[in-house]
């Protein structure tokens, strides 16, 4: 199951709830080992001051971000029905982000959403360069699998 968390004071109607609570399965469904029967997702879209204040207070970092990753998911023991965790994302920065790569919003949404479910999984591209490879063909990989249609 996957929740989602927003609500459009963006103004915004590339980014459809529906959307993005199929692709999240599709992702889930990808990334997730056998053993899992059932994973719960927590999908929060807000804006830059509270990106800074959830920063602030989880991490100890006075400064907004584009995503942050809560993870509860563990693969040891192999319980089949798991919180995989939370994805906080910013909507003000994927803005912004978007207009300074020069991409569309819809392509820096999801590359933030798929990103931070990675590291609901246990990716980290801050551990060294092998694993930050790794984690940029995953993310690749599950990008296809969003836009493949």
């Amino acid at each position: 199951m996957v929740s989602t968390h927003w609500n459009d004071q963006w103004g915004n109607s590339e980014i459809r709830s529906e959307l993005v609570l199929e692709n999240c399965e599709r992702i889930l469904k990808f990334l997730s080992p056998t053993f899992l029967q059932s994973l719960e997702l927590s999908i929060l879209v807000v804006d830059d001051s509270l990106m800074q204040e959830i920063n602030l207070e989880r991490r100890g970092l006075n400064k907004t971000t584009d995503v942050l990753s809560f993870p509860l998911y563990s693969e040891s023991p192999p319980i089949p029905f798991q919180i995989l965790g939370e994805v906080v994302i910013s909507m003000d920065t994927c803005i912004l982000q978007s207009k300074e790569i020069g991409h569309s919003l819809l392509d820096e949404f999801y590359r933030l959403l798929v990103h931070g479910i990675l590291h609901l999984f246990g990716y980290d591209h801050e551990t060294n360069e092998e694993d930050a490879i790794l984690m940029r063909k995953k993310e690749d990989e599950c990008l296809e699998l969003v836009f493949e249609r």
